[in-house]
């Protein structure tokens, strides 16, 4: 493989990845790092891939194994609202309550198990299928759907307390994404 056609495939999937990464380890600077490795790992095995599944699910895959490993050995920290991140809004104190609650959204998702954690970031923010997500994991769906359930059960309990916000926000997770 050349080195422009491997740039076109950082090109094309970096910001996925990233962003997988930054879900599932709530820090900007790890998931930097992170996305690198698999970048570097996806080069050195690229000879190694047979095709079986897209290039896409086996990146996926590398990226998704990897941010598991990573939240198991490190204790994660989401990163604490900033308030220059709200200070140029025209409603700081609206802002300033959707952020929260959108830290408090993370740090429950952070709570979650690795693979819980994993299956919920590919499902809600990524918009994968329960399939690709099977398929990305390498596990049964059966596994993939039970692990979604338990995760939204889990931060239904976790968020609950926020007003009854978070539990609606689980309930029309729930719903939304129904097998």
């Amino acid at each position: 493989m050349e080195d422009r056609d491997f740039n076109e495939i950082v090109r094309k999937y970096q910001k996925k990845i990233y962003y997988l990464c930054y879900r599932m380890v709530g820090n900007e600077e790890d998931a930097k790092d992170l996305s690198q490795e698999v970048f570097v790992k996806v080069y050195l095995k690229l000879k190694d891939f047979k095709g079986k599944s897209s290039l896409f699910t086996w990146i996926y895959r590398i990226a998704c194994n990897m941010c598991i490993n990573f939240t198991k050995k490190k204790k994660i920290k989401f990163e604490e609202l900033k308030p220059e991140t709200v200070a140029d809004s025209s409603n700081p104190e609206k802002e300033l309550k959707k952020k929260y609650l959108s830290i408090q959204i993370e740090k429950a998702i952070n709570t979650l198990p690795p693979k819980q954690r994993a299956v919920f970031v590919m499902r809600n923010y990524e918009n994968l299928q329960h399939k690709e997500i099977a398929e990305i994991m390498g596990k049964s769906l059966g596994t993939v759907k039970s692990n979604y359930h338990q995760a939204v059960f889990k931060l239904r309990e976790l968020l609950a307390p926020l007003s009854g916000v978070g539990n609606r926000h689980a309930c029309s997770l729930q719903k939304r994404r129904s097998i």
